[in-house]
């Protein structure tokens, strides 16, 4: 006879007894917590003392242990947390301790919040005893400050009971002891694990999506506690006269206790519920919630097969194309939900009685990722209205010459711009039977060791005016040498772009200050490489060094051909024009500008840019002429 499932008749909502021997049994966890947190806070602090440090730099190492330890709350607490709760609701998992403990005059709601307070002081008492040691050990060493310290103290307390909530929930609905760590740790990733697999389905099904979509969302993060708890917990570091300091942001402090709080109360209160309608038979169940035990099997059913399905794709049969993807995970699913099936059942004879429910699930999966890979929803064929884009962030794509200039990333806002962006991605969506095909290509030559095809990248992040960004990605591009004679080819309309004179000057200037410290850059020297070496035998490549003069001579050159469009052009392939026209030597130029930290100490920042001379980049090849190093330059004949 099923035993009931509401709260008994007993008497109570807490048990002094229960709470003194969960005390007193289970002590190994508490000390062990507290000694984890003596080594990761007082005692740093005790060993800075005793080092020969300045008093400005003491306090800076002192202060550093603590918002270190504030950063390891997290993995403290997802441990601790666990074994917290594993200890004080173990008794769920056995059968005649079930029945024991609720054959007490007790109510189910009284064992509960018994077990509750016993994790919160495991918890709050070790913290407190640790925050009032640490401050009396910086007392000590003469570098006091409270206020880091108070703050560790809340942040390592709500982590902890956070995590212990957070596996109490997972233990209402399971019956076993070592299912509860399984299911603690999904439920931790859970969101982000069906994001990254979701996110790796349709990059395979379809052309362009953007495999961060939904892993990189915001909402991937907040669903997943210790990643978005590590992100608000993260300390900024920043320098004042003499040392480094280390400062949380408040607000992200705050947002971590708040996000610790509220989500540990709704799993507390979640637990509570299932709890009270808990069947002690289930004691040993994998799953103990009847409405669950489904959500489990085809659950796992639907997650194995997409994690599986991609495994195989990827390492074997890749080559056939999407939909032996898709084969495989239906297979792969119909048989993880079988196994499902067979732990919930506890038997391997499962097939009779649930084929049907196995049968239904293949049938909803190939009708989802054929449907995908169909593309019915018009994923792969959207474009935005131009005039809908605020901007348009345009990335992956490399090019010839292998300088500064060879990878394009920009922000784009120009109108005229972001329409020649649009048309481009448009171009691409009219030619999706060639990105299907998804290859990747080094390069085909012809004999005369021209470059005939290759593949490239490309990458739209757009920005539109109602607020929504839009990505799509493009790892694999086709371009043709007879491509980039027809006009109207994406392959055209790419180069096209990539060489308008605003694109190669940002290309090139992406690493310099603008506005009014672009006026304070300075060239302080450089290189010329690849060079003819007359001193060097057999005719191997040789190198010059580049004094500030002559770097200054040069970037001025430089400017009036960039200015010009003389130099930067950029080839999708390696050709006969590209050969022709680049030479196999680079000129590299460091640059320089001071730059006023927040505490008023005057720095320099720097950088340096590769250039590629070009046979048009007539300025920079007469300033060479007049340096007397144009002989050094190496052209593609004399490789």
């Amino acid at each position: 006879m099923p035993s009931g499932t509401l709260s008994s008749k007993g008497k109570g909502w807490f048990n002094l007894t229960l709470f003194q021997k969960n005390l007193t049994r289970f002590w190994p966890i508490w000390a062990v917590y507290t000694a984890v947190l003596f080594f990761l806070l007082p005692m740093e602090i005790i060993l800075d003392g005793g080092r020969e440090y300045t008093r400005s730099r003491l306090i800076s190492a002192v202060t550093g242990q603590v918002f270190s330890a504030t950063s390891a709350s997290i993995p403290v607490g997802v441990i601790f947390g666990l074994l917290t709760a594993m200890a004080l609701f173990s008794y769920l998992m056995n059968s005649r301790s079930a029945g024991m403990l609720h054959a007490l005059p007790i109510r189910r709601e009284g064992l509960f919040l018994t077990n509750w307070v016993s994790g919160l002081c495991f918890f709050l008492v070790p913290d407190l005893v640790i925050t009032l040691i640490t401050l009396a050990a910086e007392a000590a060493v003469g570098a006091g400050s409270a206020m880091p310290v108070l703050r560790w103290f809340l942040v390592q307390t709500s982590v902890s009971m956070f995590f212990f909530c957070l596996a109490v929930f997972c233990a209402m609905f399971t019956g076993h002891i070592l299912a509860l760590p399984v299911f603690y740790g999904i439920i931790n990733a859970l969101v982000m694990g069906i994001f990254v697999l979701i996110d790796t389905a349709m990059e395979i099904l379809l052309v362009g999506f953007d495999v961060g979509t939904l892993s990189g969302s915001s909402l991937g993060r907040w669903c997943t506690p210790a990643l978005q708890l590590n992100n608000l917990l993260r300390y900024d570091t920043f320098y004042d006269e003499t040392l480094e300091m280390q400062s949380f942001s408040s607000v992200s402090t705050a947002a971590a206790l708040g996000y610790c709080v509220v989500l540990g109360a709704i799993f507390t209160l979640v637990a509570l519920a299932v709890y009270r309608c808990r069947q002690l038979e289930r004691a040993g169940d994998l799953v103990t919630v009847g409405w669950v035990r489904p959500v489990f099997q085809y659950g796992l059913g639907v997650c194995g097969g997409v994690a599986l399905g991609i495994l195989l794709y990827m390492n074997f049969f890749d080559r056939f194309g999407a939909w032996s993807f898709i084969l495989l995970v239906v297979i792969c699913a119909v048989v993880c939900a079988f196994a499902g099936r067979m732990l919930l059942k506890k038997t391997l004879r499962v097939f009779a009685d649930g084929w049907k429910g196995c049968a239904v699930l293949a049938g909803v999966l190939l009708l989802v990722l054929a449907g995908a890979r169909l593309d019915l929803m018009g994923y792969q064929i959207w474009t935005p209205e131009a005039d809908a884009v605020e901007s348009v962030c345009f990335s992956g794509v490399n090019s010839a010459p292998y300088d500064s200039g060879s990878y394009a990333n920009y922000t784009i806002t120009d109108p005229e711009e972001i329409a020649a962006v649009v048309d481009l991605h448009g171009a691409i969506t009219q030619r999706l039977d060639d990105l299907k095909q998804n290859s990747e290509s080094s390069g085909t030559y012809d004999r005369d060791s021209y470059q005939t095809e290759t593949t490239t990248s490309l990458r739209l992040r757009y920005a539109l005016k109602d607020g929504r960004t839009v990505s799509r990605r493009y790892d694999s591009l086709p371009i043709r040498a007879e491509a980039l004679t027809d006009p109207d080819s994406y392959a055209s309309k790419l180069e096209r772009f990539i060489n308008r004179p605003e694109r190669i000057r940002a290309a090139y200037g992406s690493d310099l200050p603008s506005g009014a410290e672009a006026r304070r850059v300075e060239a302080s020297g450089g290189s010329l490489s690849n060079t003819r070496d007359s001193d060097q035998e057999g005719g191997r490549y040789g190198s010059y060094d580049l004094s500030a003069q002559q770097a200054q001579v040069l970037w001025k050159a430089v400017q009036e051909d960039l200015d010009a469009g003389r130099i930067g052009r950029r080839y999708l392939l390696d050709d006969r024009e590209r050969q022709e026209n680049c030479f196999v030597s680079d000129i590299e130029l460091y640059f320089s500008w001071p730059v006023v930290e927040v505490d008023g100490e005057k720095v320099f920042n720097s950088t340096s840019i590769f250039f590629t001379p070009q046979v048009t980049s007539t300025s920079t090849l007469r300033a060479l002429e007049e340096l007397g190093l144009r002989e050094l330059l190496r052209g593609r004949a004399d490789s």
